[in-house]
């Protein structure tokens, strides 16, 4: 892992190639800034922001270049010197150039990391006999991604995806029993929240972590999750739970929220609205939704000098900001933004289990 302490003290880099090509010649010149947004709730995107005018020559550049076709597939890395790191691989998904008098004219690349193709036109299928795993897997394959999953082991005899975008419908699925949807290149992942993963990095307070506003609140925590439904063919209701000691990992803490809101007295959330046909289907409901909950008991956000080591769906370690609010925390949003003129830094938000 390369080392980034003392980051203000080195020279931001930026290396973006396109087609698995470097920019063509005088690109790089003319790249003024760059930013990439992760989320782990909807496809990533990048800008690159180019200047599009060859004053000697008196005409545009790159605004007609065919390096920047729609399709072509982008690399950015963002770091130090010759310390860099890959902070989105993506595919062009659009062109947006800014003509405005007396100003030289500029052109903005937009694109996003390859779950965009899971949104592209709405569907109507039917699954049977399908895990939701390999419901992804299916779907995954057909859009020339490569998926890594989690097994989640219930069988459904039915599932049918209706008039949704493989994105609202996968995303649904995958949130019904507490699992996400990332992506690394071109292998996509279903799988919970990998909160219980070793941290890649130690940001502290006034070294490499400027500011950070974690913000603890208990009233979306209870102490037990409960999914109630009904079996016409048997005539009976099915219930699945999950309570507090069913939060996964407590992230280095001792109290998560279910069991920190004890104090208030019992505190249930019943779900009726998720049709179930079996106990296991119910219980998988239940924990998924459990989980997701506590790990939402403290939130954060952040900004630090430009790290590409930071990214969603990571476990970092923030210290310096007291006992209560030191410890680790799962990354689920950055922003990593690099212009000449003001350098490369990083925002980003987090979550955490327990205190």
């Amino acid at each position: 892992m390369a080392d980034y302490s003392g980051v203000e003290t080195l020279i931001p880099n930026i290396k973006v190639s396109i087609g698995g090509k470097k920019l063509p010649k005088g690109a790089d010149e003319d790249l003024i800034a760059v930013q990439v947004f992760e989320d782990i709730e909807a496809p990533s995107m990048f800008t690159l922001e180019f200047m599009t005018w060859d004053l000697q020559k008196g005409k545009f550049t790159w605004v007609d270049d065919s390096s920047f076709d729609v399709g072509e597939e982008v690399e950015i890395q963002m770091g130090y010197v010759n310390k860099l790191k890959t902070v989105i691989f993506g595919e062009i998904t659009g062109l947006e150039p800014e003509f405005r008098q007396g100003e030289r004219p500029r052109l903005i690349v937009r694109g996003h990391d390859l779950r965009h193709r899971l949104l592209r036109g709405s569907n109507s299928k039917s699954f049977t006999k399908m895990k939701d795993s390999d419901i992804f897997s299916k779907i995954a394959r057909a859009r020339g991604l490569t998926p890594n999953t989690k097994d989640s082991e219930v069988k459904h005899d039915y599932v049918i995806q209706h008039n949704q975008t493989d994105w609202e419908f996968l995303s649904g699925r995958a949130e019904r029993i507490g699992y996400e949807i990332t992506i690394e290149k071109k292998n996509i992942y279903f799988q919970p929240p990998q909160n219980d993963q070793q941290k890649v990095l130690t940001l502290k307070f006034k070294e490499n972590l400027s500011e950070f506003m974690p913000r603890l609140s208990s009233m979306n925590q209870v102490q037990k999750v409960e999914v109630r439904g009904w079996l016409p063919d048997d005539k009976k209701e099915v219930l699945g739970k999950a309570a507090a000691g069913k939060e996964g990992s407590k992230m280095g803490g001792k109290t998560t929220g279910p069991k920190a809101v004890k104090t208030f007295g019992d505190s249930i959330t019943t779900i009726v609205t998720q049709p179930v046909v079996t106990k296991a289907e119910a219980d998988q409901i239940a924990l998924g939704q459990f989980k997701d909950m506590a790990i939402a008991y403290i939130t954060a956000e952040g900004t630090c000098p430009g790290l590409p080591t930071l990214r969603v769906a990571k476990v970092i370690e923030v210290k310096g900001v007291g006992k209560r609010f030191s410890g680790e925390y799962y990354v689920t949003s950055t922003e990593h933004h690099y212009s000449q003129k003001f350098g490369y830094t990083t925002l980003f938000t987090a979550r955490r289990t327990a205190l």
